[in-house]
């Protein structure tokens, strides 16, 4: 009796922590450079960018939230084209996304521009299993429900921002979070 309040209480906890951390990822451009408890991804281009699940266990009955916080690291204003594209285990299966737009789907052909002021940072919260999936890069836009064409299994997911504005890409990448598809 006593192990299973002990756990209830640590399930509560957690629900609450992250409750906390999604809610406080509704702001959008907030600066934010004090908060020590993001897990970053490596910065690049004047960008850091972080991923967070509020659940580690997805199913097709449930919606999939991903949490999203990119900042300006830089010592000016970052102007960046953008095609930023979630992963599952480095390109297995891939979903372009808008970070910057009210519609998060990224349609062919289109950009994600992020303009961000020094120190200024984007946070939002998307269902990701209403976006389009596909298997790793192909000449078909991906278009495909999360849950019918990734398989039950153990994934690790990561944002991949990839930055069009020169020659050669360049990328900034989050931290990797591991879930579970059933």
């Amino acid at each position: 009796m006593k192990t299973t309040i002990q756990k209830q209480i640590r399930i509560l906890a957690i629900l609450l922590l992250s409750s906390v951390f999604i809610l406080g990822c509704q702001t959008r451009h907030e600066s934010n450079t004090q908060d020590s408890s993001i897990n970053w991804g490596e910065p690049s281009n004047g960008l850091r960018c972080s991923i967070a699940s509020e659940r580690t266990i997805w199913s097709a009955e449930e919606p999939a939230m991903v949490s999203i916080a990119v900042e300006n690291i830089s010592n000016s204003k970052v102007d960046l084209k953008t095609i930023p594209a979630f992963t599952f285990n480095e390109m297995q299966y891939w979903c372009p996304v808008n970070i910057t737009g009210d519609d998060h789907s990224l349609p062919a052909n289109a950009r994600s521009i992020i303009s961000l002021e020094k120190g200024d940072q984007i946070n939002l919260s998307i269902d990701i299993s209403k976006l389009g999936w596909d298997h790793g890069f192909s000449s078909i836009w991906p278009s495909k429900n999360l849950y019918s064409i990734v398989p039950s299994g153990i994934y690790n997911l990561r944002l991949d921002i990839e930055i069009v504005n020169g020659n050669e890409p360049q990328w900034v990448r989050s931290n990797e979070v591991s879930l579970e598809i059933q």
